[in-house]
């Protein structure tokens, strides 16, 4: 059997599974399990494919139509240009948390060489696509997941090895001794349960504890990190936080309350809102 010819019968396989772009996703197991990047696959098109190898293939395609996400087959997820390792561990970076990003580097530009917090970290692709981007002093990433921990190091050391790193395991600031850092970025868990059936099979799959917020309105974590967040950020310092675009509001009258001032929502890549962020004053 040829590789078009397997690629075309995982397609099917996917489809009749509910899976939406299946070119894009068998060409992504295809590479996972012959080692072909997307122009090598086209290379090799007509190539006839062991039996071996064929089966190798087909089992990620299975778990794929499983909804298995395929970022847990693979191990790997690009987010803001660079290949962060992903486990089941972690949350899966989504390129709407790219906003999360803009927004600390537009508040950043500037500054020299600032501290910046990564809180809830997961993979560390917050900051870890903030100091790729731009010097540091210290990045700080702290989760109360060792496991996420565990990976988020493992990112830091590939992606930005010469940046000091500090990684931290902490239910929110518990943990955390900076008290004069630049930004505190985060992606909390911020889910409604009364939203958990509406989420699609893929995410339901993803560490529950790094989604969900108990509270009826999906706040009450980012309520706590909000007003802990002023004694770790240095005068005026920002806090930015993603959220749920039905959030925005609540969020932003919450960081009022707690003397943020400045308090802005960026929209997402759908040009929903995504992240608020607040400046503080602590002279």
């Amino acid at each position: 059997m040829t590789l078009a010819t397997l690629k075309t019968e995982a397609q099917r396989l996917l489809l009749e599974n509910g899976i939406e772009e299946t070119g894009l996703e068998v060409s992504v197991l295809a590479q996972k399990a012959f080692g072909y990047d997307r122009t090598q696959q086209i290379i090799h098109c007509m190539d006839e494919v062991d039996d071996e190898s064929a089966a190798v293939f087909m089992d990620l395609v299975r778990l794929r139509a499983s909804h298995v996400p395929s970022a847990y087959i693979t191990g790997h997820r690009e987010f803001y240009g660079l290949d962060f390792i992903v486990t089941e561990d972690t949350l899966i970076p989504r390129p709407d948390s790219e906003t999360l990003v803009e927004t600390a580097l537009s508040f950043l530009e500037g500054r020299k060489q600032p501290c910046v917090i990564d809180l809830c970290t997961g993979t560390g692709c917050i900051g870890i696509s903030i100091a790729h981007s731009i010097p540091v002093r210290k990045l700080i990433l702290t989760d109360i997941s060792q496991s996420a921990l565990e990976t988020a190091k493992r990112n830091a050391d590939v992606l930005i090895p010469h940046q000091d790193v500090t990684i931290v395991q902490s239910d929110l600031f518990a943990g955390v001794t900076e008290r004069g850092a630049d930004i505190i970025v985060t992606n909390p868990p911020y889910v409604c349960r009364k939203y958990q059936e509406s989420l699609s099979p893929e995410v339901r799959k993803e560490p529950e504890s790094a989604l969900f917020d108990e509270e009826e309105d999906g706040l009450g974590i980012i309520r706590k990190i909000v007003r802990q967040a002023g004694s770790h950020l240095s005068s005026g310092g920002m806090l930015a936080i993603e959220c749920d675009y039905r959030q925005t509001a609540a969020l932003g009258r919450i960081m009022l309350e707690n003397q943020f001032s400045s308090v802005r929502v960026d929209n997402d890549l759908s040009g929903r809102g995504r992240v608020v962020s607040g400046v503080t004053d602590n002279a």
